[in-house]
């Protein structure tokens, strides 16, 4: 399976040039496993049990990296080579792994019930990322911080693709216990525009976000190497920049995203941080 994502698509900065020659390798290895297991978690041509299938077929792949490139698929082979990196650089395969029971979520279309399942998930989906970031550089603090990072920036595109998420897959991110209470029913994420309770839940959702991107902003003084550092500086600044633009515009009304500003504002604080001695 090919991926239908590009770099370019993201909302945050993957595998910039402020990652070491080095470790690129290690980066887009890494990119190019999450990129395909999530490709086939979100495609509407195959059934759950087929996603389950392939998506367990490369966890199989990428602990049996030993094997010779060339006797899978794709995906499997994106995932044997993934396990190769991590093994020369002595990292766990839970970085790996971990993101496939996250795709394997939503294979099921698993509602997020609770804030805490929100953040469970994100556990799983979106701060083995930072995590293995983290590894190759050799940082050994802030993972907390760190967490928080990855999980803001995931609750922000889940904000963002509430509607299209439901829309082709039936899949609701939103704490459902959150819209129940505001009378908000998952159909209401198919309407033209937010009612006033949704905007309300919306909101509430940006208030939680909010103060994990507050714990993450100490990240980048917690970093020793510079480039990483500015890439947390840029991170926890578009996520700010997000945030905002998710309360002024309506996500369910129209598509909300960052500006050039927004990327040229974050990319000199990234650049400031990158020459601070």
């Amino acid at each position: 399976m090919t991926s239908q994502k590009t770099k370019r698509a993201e909302n945050f900065p993957v595998g910039s040039l402020l990652i070491p020659r080095h470790l690129r390798a290690d980066v887009h290895a890494y990119y190019g496993f999450a990129r395909l297991a999530d490709d086939i978690a979100d495609s509407p041509a195959l059934s759950p049990d087929e996603k389950k299938s392939r998506l367990r077929a490369m966890k199989d792949a990428l602990e049996e990296n030993h094997r010779v490139l060339g006797e899978y698929s794709e995906e499997q082979n994106a995932a044997q080579r993934l396990g190769a990196h991590l093994t020369q650089r002595g990292l766990g395969l839970t970085l790996a792994t971990d993101l496939l029971e996250a795709f394997l979520w939503d294979a099921d279309n698993n509602p997020c019930r609770t804030w805490a399942d929100l953040i469970n998930y994100c556990q799983y989906s979106a701060c083995p990322v930072g995590r293995f970031l983290m590894a190759i550089h050799g940082e050994t603090a802030g993972e907390t911080e760190s967490d928080a990072l990855c999980s803001a920036l995931q609750i922000l595109n889940h904000v963002q693709d509430a509607s299209d998420d439901w829309a082709a897959l039936q899949r609701v991110y939103i704490p459902k216990d959150w819209m129940s209470t505001a009378g908000v029913s998952t159909s209401g994420l198919s309407e033209s525009r937010s009612s006033k309770e949704l905007r309300a839940v919306l909101n509430r959702v940006l208030d939680n976000t909010d103060r994990l991107i507050n714990t993450a902003a100490a990240l980048p003084r917690l970093i020793q190497t510079r480039g990483l550092a500015a890439e947390a500086t840029i991170c926890v600044s578009l996520a700010k920049r997000l945030s905002h633009r998710l309360r002024q515009s309506d996500p369910i009304e129209e598509s909300v995203s960052l500006s050039g500003l927004d990327w040229g504002l974050a990319g000199g604080r990234g650049l400031l941080r990158l020459l601070r001695p």
